[in-house]
């Protein structure tokens, strides 16, 4: 079945919420509660989502959309650009249908290696070319994570944060997730005015798709949002989402004050030992191979652009 209006995709949202939540290997960016509000903002005007039934059962859905400009056709997945892994949910091989579109180009980005649209045949229609795309240097959260040279410096930096006031930690509900995303808005522009640039969450519109979809994510239990308090001010904010017994570290913002003083690295420690307490395998720290990342003793894995063009 192929869905082709908005209201098609959001009558299915309760049948796709038990999808994702049965499907191994799902993350947050393939749920409703983030691609619905991905949508709203930055979508186009033609869906063309497959969706796969079995005796009633919805067994898999590809939420795809086509962006046309006179005689050109792209064809992407939903959530392309702030999402860090783009997939379908369910095992099924939906390049046939996409084949059937009209459509030039089907470029899809961020698949990881257990993707089922790698592993998919090429229909005879298209050609292919396949390119690795992005770094996620993946924790496993096993053993002493880091070297006690490590602990001590996270100790001592920790201590530093304490002699300026009290320090605590809070974590995101519903009567204090504004709070803590406008706190995160304002803490990630304060670092990047540094260095004179504006942050990837400076535009509305991306502030009010996050808001939107850290709400829809709370009640799933699929929200991971700590924030620092150095006596009543919050001084960081992490970002994150949790599912399937993997945290998933996607932004944070701290104030540039305390940079000196390793409040960041506080910061993911403390992201870190709530993952660890919650009975998490896995944080991870998705795009971007920035080195503290390694600190941890984190490893890559390449997510791959699989892009198919009509013969």
């Amino acid at each position: 079945m192929i869905l082709r209006t908005i209201a098609e995709l959001q009558s299915i949202t309760e049948e796709w919420k038990s999808l994702w939540r049965r499907s191994p290997g799902a993350t947050p960016f393939q749920s409703p509660m983030w691609l619905l509000p991905w949508w709203s903002r930055f979508g186009g005007e033609e869906l063309h989502s497959v969706a796969v039934y079995d005796g009633g059962s919805l067994t898999a859905l590809a939420p795809l959309y086509i962006l046309r400009d006179e005689d050109e056709s792209l064809g992407l997945l939903l959530g392309t650009g702030p999402s860090d892994y783009l997939d379908l949910l369910g095992e099924a091989d939906v390049l046939p249908a996409l084949a059937e579109a009209d459509c030039q180009l089907w470029d899809l980005q961020q698949l990881r290696p257990s993707s089922p649209l790698l592993s998919a045949p090429t229909p005879a229609a298209f050609t292919e070319s396949r390119e690795e795309q992005d770094r996620c240097p993946i924790l496993a959260l096993e053993g002493e994570l880091l070297s006690t040279h490590a602990r001590k410096k996270l100790r001592y930096y920790r201590r530093a944060l304490e002699r300026e006031a009290p320090l605590r930690f809070e974590t995101a509900n519903e009567d204090n997730l504004d709070e803590l995303l406008t706190a995160l808005y304002e803490l990630h522009a304060a670092r990047w005015r540094q260095r004179n640039l504006p942050g990837v969450l400076a535009d509305d519109i991306i502030q009010s798709f996050h808001r939107e979809a850290a709400r829809l994510l709370l009640p799933e239990g699929a929200l991971r949002m700590h924030a620092m308090r150095i006596g009543e001010r919050i001084a960081a904010v992490f970002y994150g989402f949790a599912h399937q017994g993997t945290t998933y570290y996607y932004l944070s913002g701290y104030d540039p004050a305390y940079e000196k003083r390793s409040i960041g690295s506080v910061l993911v420690a403390h992201a870190v030992d709530e993952a660890v307490r919650e009975g998490c395998h896995t944080f991870d720290f998705l795009r971007g191979a920035e080195e503290y990342k390694y600190s941890w003793g984190a490893k890559d894995r390449m997510n791959t652009r699989r892009t198919l063009i009509k013969a």
